[in-house]
């Protein structure tokens, strides 16, 4: 029972941990990014715990995610935004301008509702550009 308790209690470190450290950052991390920040702090957490949770907080809407240069990358800021990807150096930054929800609407069908607008650019950032 001892045992249970301490993994449990573990668990919840790390989640905690996860979440917290993806909320503190800008970067928008790869899973195995945030692995190596928590590593050092938190020698028993496992690269398998940081995908899981990742991943369950991106199903819950607790943090965003996408793909960019074939990695799944997380933010932990869900409020309404969209991003910039550039193909080259993989760098993401965020976009904060407002989508006009009355045109989104009008190109759909008949009774279809909108819960959420995710909107990735892909490009090359400027650094890129003038290599």
């Amino acid at each position: 029972m001892k045992d249970t308790a301490l993994q449990v209690q573990r668990s919840t470190r790390q989640k905690t941990a996860i979440i917290e450290y993806l909320r503190s950052v800008k970067t928008h991390p790869s899973a195995e990014t945030v692995y190596l920040a928590l590593k050092k702090k938190m020698p028993r957490l496992s690269l398998g715990t940081v995908y899981r949770n990742l991943d369950a907080y991106a199903q819950e809407g607790k943090s965003l995610t996408f793909e960019v240069k074939g990695q799944q990358r997380f933010d932990g800021d869900v409020s309404p935004h969209s991003h910039f990807a550039c193909e080259e150096c993989g760098g993401v930054q965020d976009l904060w301008f407002a989508l006009p929800l009355p045109k989104v609407k009008k190109h759909l069908s008949h009774g279809a509702s909108v819960k959420s607008i995710d909107v990735l650019i892909k490009g090359q950032c400027d650094m890129c550009n003038t290599k």
